[in-house]
C-alpha cells in the first residue's frame, strides 16, 4: 500500500522545517482515558487547539514502507504545558502496516484506522472533528492542564488505540502548534480525503469508465491508485 507515500513525504518535509521534538512511544506514559466523549465547558477550559479561528488540520496516512522503526511521537512547536492561549493545531497519524490484502479488505482496514479519531478520549481533552473541513479542534480543561497533560501522553493514548487494529505495526503521531506549518499542511488533508473517497468509489464499483469518472484526476496523480482501479475492473469482469 503506497498510495499515501507521496503525502507522507511532503508532510515530513514540512514538519522538518520546525522545531521538532521526538519521543519514543514506548517511553510515553498514557493519559487517563475517560471511556467516552467528555464535555468540557468553555468556562472550564484552559485553551483550545484550533480554536478562535486558528488554523487546524488532521489526517491519517497508511504505508507498508514506513521510514521509522518504532512507535514515536513528534511535537512541533509548543507542547501543551507551554500553551497559554488558543493556538493553531494539527494532529497527523502515519501508520506503518502489514500488507492489507486486496480490494475491500484494504479499504475496510483503512476506514477502521480513520475511525480511531472518534474513539480516543483523554480525560479533560475534548475533541471536535469536522469531516467536511478536515479540522480537529480540542478544548483542554484547566484541570487537565494543571495535572500536566502533554502531547506525549495524549499521543500514547492514540498509539495504543491504533495498535488494537490488526495489521498496524508502527505508529507515528505528529502534534503541531506552529501556525505556519499547520497552514502549509492544510492542502494535504484534502488530498488524503480525496484518495479515501476515490478508494470508496472504486470499491463500490461506481462509474469505472475512466473517461467519465470525476475521480480520474486523483487516479492520475496518486501513485498506486490506478493499480487499485485496474484490480477493480478485472474483478468486475
Amino acid at each position: 500500500m503506497n498510495i499515501y507515500d507521496k503525502i507522507i513525504k511532503e508532510t515530513m518535509l514540512e514538519v522538518g522545517k520546525g522545531d521538532v521534538r521526538r519521543i519514543g512511544g514506548a517511553s510515553a506514559r498514557p493519559w487517563p482515558d475517560s471511556g467516552s466523549s467528555e464535555l468540557v465547558m468553555q468556562r472550564e477550559a484552559a485553551f483550545e487547539l484550533g480554536g478562535s479561528g486558528k488554523p487546524s488540520v488532521n489526517y491519517t496516512c497508511v504505508t507498508t514502507d514506513p521510514d521509522f522503526s518504532e512507535d514515536e511521537i513528534l511535537i512541533v512547536g509548543r507542547d501543551l504545558p507551554a500553551v497559554r492561549s488558543d493556538t493553531a493545531f494539527a494532529r497527523i497519524a502515519i501508520l506503518g502496516t502489514e500488507e492489507l490484502g486486496e480490494d475491500e479488505a484494504a479499504h475496510d482496514a483503512i476506514r477502521k484506522m480513520e475511525f480511531v479519531r472518534y474513539h480516543v478520549f483523554p480525560k479533560g481533552y475534548m475533541v471536535r472533528v469536522s469531516t467536511t473541513s478536515y479540522k480537529e479542534q480540542v478544548r483542554v480543561s484547566a484541570k487537565a492542564a494543571r495535572a500536566g497533560i502533554s502531547f506525549s501522553s495524549v499521543g500514547a493514548d492514540y498509539i495504543a488505540r491504533y495498535k488494537e487494529i490488526p495489521g498496524v505495526k508502527k505508529v507515528r503521531m505528529i502534534f503541531i502548534t506552529d501556525e505556519q506549518i499547520v497552514e502549509a499542511l492544510a492542502p494535504n488533508a484534502k488530498k488524503v480525503d480525496d484518495i479515501t473517497k476515490t478508494l470508496t468509489h472504486i470499491m463500490d464499483g461506481l462509474n469505472l469508465d475512466c473517461s467519465h469518472c470525476s475521480m480520474k484526476p486523483v487516479c492520475d496523480e496518486v501513485d498506486g491508485m490506478r493499480e487499485e482501479h485496474l484490480k477493480a475492473l478485472k474483478k468486475g469482469k
